[in-house]
């Protein structure tokens, strides 16, 4: 059902790779997925993966101000960093070469628009967001993203570089369909600027999926995945462990994606070009190049 679509899509389905190390030198990763919107280079991902971009600067403020105090102080009264300061950050946007150079985040969304340099024309379909008014409950769709990977980042400590394992984001891909189940509509955003409605899906989003598109049977854009509900079912059942009782709540895990309504706002508020459902001649672009 979904083959032609998800062949399509992963085209421009990309994995977003969030490498840190910490003061005491544990390095963490993390997966996510991106989509490339145009041939200029935009894209847009789930805001809440900029998190670790955000804590890291403020980071490196503290460690600032903290080598100024210590510069002052006798070295047995310096000030110790605390050990999950981040004192390296990564991002790799499954290519070597490619990195941020504008980034427009609305946390509250969930949603960030980002401009990365170094595509070029590795990108050459793009997706086709849908009319506003289409996704509704019933639609079967389906979720992309880099579920299931486990990468594993190291750091040089010579180089200073973060060394992520070879890989081949097309092989790595992972869809899962899904129906939409609801609309969720959560008002305007503090700002009065944006409407945050969502689409919830029958199966849940799986880590690394976050800022994926989530498509239709055509391959138009209908919502992007940005987080999982879990809805209590109500039964407690119980069960045995090491002889002991223990109850065991059920849930109902949905996923959650931001809807194109809501995309399509952000993207025309920062003048960011994408392919739209049309008129009766077919597609249409809409929007202008940013400055």
């Amino acid at each position: 059902m979904f083959s032609k679509a998800v062949g399509k899509a992963i085209g421009y389905t990309r994995p977003v790779v969030i490498s840190i190390r910490m003061q005491n030198g544990d390095v963490k990763t993390d997966t996510a997925t991106y989509t490339v919107i145009n041939d200029d280079g935009w894209a847009i991902t789930a805001a809440h993966i900029m998190d670790s971009m955000v804590k890291f600067q403020s980071d490196q403020n503290k460690v600032k101000e903290i080598a100024e105090i210590n510069s002052k102080r006798p070295k047995s009264g310096a000030i110790k960093l605390e050990p999950d300061t981040i004192v390296n950050h990564s991002f790799w946007w499954g290519w070597d070469g490619v990195a941020i150079t504008k980034a427009f985040v609305n946390r509250q969304m969930d949603l960030a628009v980002v401009h990365l340099q170094g595509i070029g024309d590795r990108v050459k379909d793009f997706p086709v967001l849908a009319d506003p008014e289409r996704p509704r409950p019933g639609t079967s769709l389906c979720r992309l993203g880099y579920g299931f990977c486990n990468i594993t980042t190291t750091f040089d400590t010579a180089s200073g570089n973060f060394r992520i394992p070879l890989m081949k984001p097309e092989e790595l891909i992972f869809p899962n369909e899904c129906m939409h189940t609801r609309t969720i509509d959560r008002g305007m955003t503090k700002d009065n600027e944006f409407r945050m409605v969502y689409v919830e899906t029958s199966t849940p989003g799986i880590g690394g999926q976050s800022g994926g598109p989530i498509i239709d049977t055509e391959g138009r854009l209908h919502a992007m995945q940005v987080n999982t509900a879990h809805h209590p079912l109500g039964f407690h059942p119980t069960a045995e462990y090491d002889g002991k009782t223990v109850v065991e709540n059920q849930f109902l895990n949905l996923g959650v994606g931001l809807s194109v309504g809501s995309i399509r706002q952000m993207l025309d508020s920062k003048n960011v070009r994408y392919s739209a459902e049309g008129d009766e001649s077919g597609y249409r672009i809409t929007g202008r190049i940013p400055s």
